[in-house]
């Protein structure tokens, strides 16, 4: 047994010494099917469609209960029944041979006067010792480390299940959270890190687990945070804990005198500043402001929720001195005390060339070719790296993807590519979009994966087909988990060794850090001139200042992109000032604001707009060829609300609107305006294709020199 499953098993039995409970013990089999509610399981008994399961062997061929106590018995086969729910394979030999050693060691423990009724009544070193025991007795010498590790192993895997059956107490007073074993937890539909489990039991003091756990279930509860945020607050509890419990701090109020509050919370932000990531006590690198973020808001979260609901939380987890917090645990800190927390673009040394994207490419069939062959036998992962490759999505993204993503649009008749778009699972931004097209290389990646699952899954079918097109290949016999993240990129390192896939500098290649993909992905797409809105939606965001945080691009680049067209007002006239000079007024590198779906507002980046969304006939709104769609679009709609809200007026007062209705006089001046951008950008006399060369000016761009750019009528 690894030391922190004993660990955990020890902590375990200090909360609950005697977990075993005769009216659970008797629901156990109300869960498993009538069909493997046996004494004995072979292949002579069990269903077929259950044989993929069980790992039978010809040492060991059938698995016997009839001489154990009715209580053991309903333990094993839940047990038996848990693992195959999950997908997981039942070690028959192993369960087998302690089955087998379990009979003679409760006879021998019910005539020295110890019965046991369960499992569960003995620790599982005390059934090590036992075992050991009964194999002395038997044989007539010590038991090999293999002799006893075999059937303890099994013993392990069923005492954890067994242990969330016997426990009925609410999902978050659980000392461990697992979604896999326990599904009252609340989950979103995809969750990436569904198969991490929490482990609170790590955290001291208690009074601290405690409230955290009730915290952190009542954000879930009201889903403002997600399974993967729980596992942050989790961590920054940790560290939290470690800190008082070094100072000796041992009540929730955290100091005697209020005045000495504050200095021990600043004490306590100075000390997570100075350790490495993750508080482990090893030397590392500094860590990021990001990680010392969420410890700071988790902490300050913690004591402004016992603020307001200490009464309720201290009733729940019986720790009546989260009582009547004051409002000084309000302001132990004060805004600016955690220093700035954006996030550094990565620069172009972070972006893959489209040598190092080929060379990356040509070496992946070595992910999937057999070890034999000289591969590493992972035809996911190097189908998963092909995806990140040519979609630029997040590597969750992918792990998540449903078995059938694909919607067919065109099906590449007549010589034509097939087009296609792409459901993935949006699990970091809620509302954020979640489709894309993709071409004939994505659909024919993602067809051959689902061929690959088809024939792996063929052994074992199931009335729920496997909700995965990339699944893990242990313990996962039904596809019900999807491929980790965590192994993706465990194979990528040993992708890159034996590849020798090196960097210019000569070393190995750093392609586990697989945001690099997408980075690349995205930037490429803006410097081949994709509009920023764009690129925006195909990378799945709901702000331009998203896009341009992850696709960074150098400012002579983003600068060429605005440059490219010639700009009209809203009145199909050229700008007063040069488009260079527009984009040195405007910011666009750092005021994306200013980037709207249909053209940009050349609004000073120190002036506030007052005009809310009526940028069609603001003299300010500056638009080109790109968007030439898009208005049209917008004229078709704008038309089609006309004729809906006369209608309804009509309908209601008996009458027609009138022209000089406030409502329709607005829209007509939209109407108006994009009418006259249409002609003007339809008619090739009034606007030019693209510029001549990037520094260049078009003459039309020229304001006269009598012109004052900054003049009071030319900003607001």
């Amino acid at each position: 047994m690894k030391p922190a499953d004993a660990n955990l098993y020890t902590h375990l039995r200090e909360i609950n010494a005697d977990p075993f409970s005769t009216s659970v013990n008797e629901r156990l089999l109300d869960v498993v099917p009538e069909d493997l509610q046996v004494l004995h399981y072979s292949k002579a008994v069990i269903p077929a469609e259950y044989w993929p399961f069980f790992g039978f062997n010809n040492k060991v061929t059938v698995l016997r209960l009839e001489d154990m106590p009715v209580t053991f018995r309903r333990e094993i086969i839940f047990a038996v029944w848990r693992i195959i729910e999950i997908g997981g394979r039942i070690p028959t030999s192993a369960l087998g041979i302690l089955v087998r050693e379990l009979g003679p060691t409760l006879e021998r423990l019910r005539t020295s006067g110890r019965p046991q009724q369960s499992l569960m009544t003995l620790t599982l070193d005390q059934w090590r010792k036992e075992l050991e025991v009964t194999f002395a007795r038997r044989t007539g010498q010590l038991p090999s480390q293999s002799s006893v590790t075999t059937p303890f192993s099994a013993l392990c895997r069923v005492y954890k299940l067994l242990w969330f059956a016997y426990d009925t107490n609410p999902w978050w007073q659980r000392e461990i959270w697992s979604l896999t074993l326990d599904q009252r937890i609340p989950r979103r539909g995809e969750e990436p890190n569904g198969q991490r489990a929490i482990h609170w039991h790590t955290i001291e003091p208690y009074w601290l687990r405690s409230a955290g756990m009730y915290l952190v279930r009542s954000l879930m509860d009201s889903g403002q945070i997600s399974w993967s945020t729980a596992h942050q607050y989790k961590d920054s509890f940790r560290e939290f804990g470690q800190y008082l419990t070094q100072q000796g701090i041992t009540t929730p109020r955290l100091v005697a005198n209020e005045e000495d509050l504050r200095p021990l919370m600043m004490d306590f932000l100075t000390t997570i500043r100075t350790l490495p990531p993750r508080a482990h006590g090893v030397a590392g690198p500094r860590r990021s402001m990001t990680s010392i973020s969420h410890v700071f808001t988790t902490v300050r979260t913690l004591y402004g929720f016992m603020h307001d609901f200490g009464n309720e939380a201290a009733k729940a987890v019986d720790e009546p001195r989260w009582e009547g917090l004051g409002p000084e645990y309000l302001r132990f800190w004060r805004p600016g005390d955690l220093g700035k927390t954006s996030k550094s673009h990565a620069g172009v040394e972070h972006l893959f060339s489209d040598d190092d994207l080929s060379r990356i490419a040509s070496k992946a069939h070595l992910l999937g070719a057999p070890s034999d062959q000289g591969g590493l036998g992972d035809p996911q992962a190097m189908r998963i790296l092909l995806l990140m490759i040519a979609t630029g999505r997040r590597i969750s993204e992918i792990c998540m993807l449903d078995a059938n993503p694909l919607t067919i649009i065109e099906t590449g008749k007549a010589g034509d590519e097939p087009l296609a778009k792409l459901h993935y699972a949006q699990s970091k931004i809620d509302k954020a979009p979640n489709t894309i097209f993709v071409d004939s290389e994505v659909i024919t990646i993602i067809a051959e994966q689902q061929e690959w699952l088809n024939q792996r899954l063929a052994a074992t079918p199931s009335e729920d087909p496997a909700p995965y097109l990339f699944v893990r290949t242990q313990n996962n016999l039904r596809g019900q988990r999807p491929y980790l993240g965590t192994i993706f990129r465990s194979q990528l390192n040993k992708f890159v060794n034996l590849a020798g896939l090196v960097d210019s500098q000569g070393h190995p290649m750093s392609i586990s850090k697989t945001h690099r993909f997408r980075h690349t992905k995205a930037t490429n797409l803006l410097n081949s001139g994709m509009p920023l809105h764009v690129v925006q939606r195909y990378l799945g965001h709901t702000s331009p200042e998203m896009t341009m945080h992850y696709a960074q691009t150098l400012d002579s680049t983003a600068k060429a992109e605005f440059l490219k067209y010639q700009k009209l007002t809203s009145t199909a006239s050229p700008p007063i000032l040069a488009a260079e000079d527009l984009y040195d007024l405007m910011l666009l590198d750092s005021h994306t604001d200013r980037v709207l779906p249909n053209g940009w507002c050349t609004l000073p980046p120190s002036k506030s707009c007052e005009k809310g969304n009526a940028c069609l006939t603001c003299d300010l709104f500056v638009t080109d060829d790109r968007f030439l769609d898009v208005h049209k679009a917008e004229l078709v709609s704008l038309e089609s609300l006309i004729e809906t809200r006369q209608d309804s007026h009509r309908d209601r007062t008996g009458e027609p609107m009138s022209e000089n209705h406030v409502w329709l006089t607005l829209r007509r001046r939209e109407q108006k305006a994009l009418n006259v951008i249409i002609d003007a950008i339809d008619n090739p006399s009034v606007t030019s294709s693209k510029a001549a060369g990037v520094p260049a000016r078009v003459e039309s761009d020229s304001y006269p020199a009598s012109a004052d750019p900054m003049a009071p009528n030319h900003g607001r």
